[in-house]
C-alpha cells in the first residue's frame, strides 16, 4: 500500500500544478463560460481570481512547508481541526470537485472541436463527437496509470509551458491595438454575475495547489511541492490573465457581442488563418486533457489514501507495478463518465459547461474555506503562537472564498442545487458505511518519504524544534 517513494522532483511538481491550472484550456473553457456571465468584465474577474489565488497559495504553503502526504488538502484539514468528519468530507469534496472539473474539460473539448470544425465548414458527426467525449474520459485515466515521472516530466511539462507561451504571445499581439485599462474594471455587471465569473476562473488559476497530492512521491517534499505551486501560479496564472485580456482586446466585433460567441478565442485565431486556428485548437484540446490527467492523479491519490487509512473500501489501495493506484484511478474515470453523461442529459451539451463548472466551483471553494480557516488553528496548535501573516492572510482568503460562494448562489439553478444535494447525500452514505470506521487524514510522510502517522511526525518536528 505504497506509492513510488521519492521518484519525482520540482519539475514534476511544476508539471502537476500547471496541468490543473491549464492556462490555455482554462481560457477556452471556464473563462469562456465566465464570458457568458460577465462579458468584457471577465478580465477583472480573472484579475480578482489571480489575487485570490496568490493569497490561497500562500495560505496553502503554511501547510505544505510543514506536512507532506498523498492525501493533500484533507490531510491538512485534519492537521488543523483534528476531526475525522471534517477530513473525510473534505476528501470527498475534493474528489468530486476534480471529477466534475474533468467533466467540464471533456465537454469543453467537445464544444471547442465543434466550433473549430464549423469554421472550416465541417460538421461534427454525432458518432465522432461521442468518441471525442469517450476519449476525453479514457485518455487521462489510462495515461495516469503509467509511471508518474513519465507522465508529468515528459508529457505535461512541455505542453503546459507551450500553452503559456501562446497566451503571452496573444497578449503581445493585442497590444498593437493599444492597452485598455477599462478592461480591468468591473464594468456594469451585477455582483452575482461577477461572483459567478470569479468562481469559475478562481478554480482554474488555483489549480496550482494540485501538486499537494505528490508529497509521498517527491524528493524533499516540503520544499519541492511548495516551490512547484508557486512556479505554476506565477507562469500559468499570469499567462491566463494576459490571455484573457487578449481574448477581449482582440475581439473584432462590439464588446456586447463577446458573451454570445461560443468560442471567442477560436474565432480570433481563425482571423489569423486556418493554420493559426489549428495550432490553438490542438494546444487547447491537449491542455484540457492534460488538466484531466492532473486532476485524475490527485483525486485517485485521495481515494487511495482514504483506503489506506481504512476510511474507504480496501480495493482502492491496490497499486500497479509502476506504483500507481490502479483501481482508485479507474474509479475516478467512472465518476467522470457518469457526471458527464448525466449533465449532458439534464441540460444539454451546450449548457452543460456552465452547469458543471458552477458545481465544481462550489465544492472546490467550500473545501478551501475549511483549509484557510484551519491555518491559524494548526499554527497555534503546533507552535503555540501566531505570526500576523498566518492569521490575517488565511482569514482574508477564507473571506474571499465565502463571498464568492454566497454571492454566486443568487443565480443558481434548481438542477444545480439538486445535484449538490444528491452528491452530499452520497458523501453522508459513504461516511456511514466506511468513513466513520477509519482515521482519515492520519497518514503523512517525512522528508525521507517514510510513511508515518501525523501524531508521530509532529512529535518529531517539535523535538527538533522544526516549527
Amino acid at each position: 500500500m505504497r506509492l513510488s517513494k521519492g521518484v519525482i522532483s520540482l519539475k514534476e511538481n511544476y508539471g502537476q500544478a500547471m496541468a490543473v491550472t491549464a492556462p490555455l484550456g482554462s481560457v477556452v473553457s471556464t473563462t469562456t463560460a465566465a464570458v457568458a456571465l460577465a462579458g468584457y468584465s471577465v478580465v477583472f474577474a480573472t484579475f480578482l481570481a489571480l489575487l485570490a489565488s496568490a493569497l490561497w497559495i500562500y495560505t496553502l504553503t503554511r501547510y505544505t512547508s510543514r506536512i507532506a502526504s498523498a492525501g493533500g488538502f484533507y490531510t491538512f484539514g485534519f492537521s488543523a481541526w483534528r476531526n475525522k468528519e471534517v477530513a473525510f468530507f473534505e476528501a470527498l469534496m475534493e474528489a468530486f470537485a476534480y471529477s466534475f472539473l474533468n467533466s467540464v474539460n471533456v465537454i469543453a473539448a467537445y464544444l471547442i472541436l465543434q466550433v473549430g470544425l464549423s469554421m472550416v465548414n465541417i460538421t461534427l458527426n454525432p458518432i465522432i463527437g461521442g468518441l471525442i467525449v469517450v476519449l476525453g474520459v479514457l485518455y487521462p485515466t489510462l495515461i495516469s496509470l503509467t509511471h508518474i515521472r513519465f507522465v508529468l516530466g515528459k508529457v505535461i511539462v512541455v505542453s503546459a509551458t507551450a500553452e503559456a507561451v501562446l497566451l503571452v504571445s496573444l497578449f503581445i499581439i493585442s497590444l498593437t491595438k493599444g492597452f485598455h485599462l477599462s478592461y480591468l474594471t468591473p464594468g456594469h455587471i451585477s455582483f452575482s454575475n461577477l461572483a459567478a465569473a470569479f468562481v469559475l476562473t478562481v478554480v482554474s488559476i488555483s489549480g496550482a495547489g494540485a501538486s499537494t497530492y505528490l508529497g509521498e512521491e517527491t524528493k524533499k517534499p516540503t520544499k519541492n511541492v511548495t516551490n512547484g505551486m508557486w512556479m505554476a501560479l506565477s507562469i500559468g496564472g499570469f499567462s491566463m490573465l494576459l490571455g484573457t485580456y487578449a481574448l477581449v482586446s482582440l475581439w473584432s466585433g462590439p464588446l456586447s457581442a463577446l458573451s454570445n460567441s461560443p468560442q471567442p478565442l477560436m474565432s480570433e485565431m481563425f482571423s489569423f488563418g486556418i493554420p493559426a486556428m489549428a495550432i490553438a485548437l490542438i494546444l487547447s484540446l491537449n491542455s484540457l486533457y492534460s488538466s484531466n490527467v492532473g486532476t485524475t492523479l490527485g483525486s485517485a491519490r485521495i481515494l487511495f489514501n482514504l483506503s489506506r487509512e481504512k476510511s474507504a473500501p480496501a480495493f482502492l489501495s491496490k497499486v500497479n507495478k509502476d506504483g500507481e493506484p490502479i483501481l482508485a484511478t479507474i474509479t475516478i474515470g467512472l465518476i467522470t463518465a457518469v457526471v458527464t453523461g448525466l449533465s449532458v442529459t439534464l441540460v444539454g451539451v451546450q449548457n452543460a459547461l456552465v452547469y458543471t463548472s458552477f458545481i465544481t466551483g462550489i465544492f472546490w471553494l467550500t473545501g478551501r474555506i475549511v483549509d484557510a480557516l484551519g491555518v491559524p488553528v494548526m499554527t497555534y496548535r503546533l507552535v503555540g503562537k501566531l505570526a500576523l501573516s498566518s492569521l490575517v492572510i488565511p482569514i482574508i482568503t477564507a473571506g474571499i472564498q465565502i463571498w464568492g460562494v454566497i454571492t454566486s448562489l443568487q443565480g443558481v439553478m434548481l438542477s444545480q442545487v439538486l445535484t449538490i444535494i444528491v452528491v452530499a447525500g452520497i458523501m453522508v452514505s459513504l461516511y456511514m458505511f466506511k468513513g466513520r470506521k477509519g482515521k482519515p487524514g492520519s497518514l503523512v510522510v517525512d522528508e525521507n518519504n517514510e510513511l508515518i502517522t501525523i501524531d508521530e511526525y509532529i512529535k518529531r518536528l517539535k523535538k527538533v524544534k522544526a516549527y
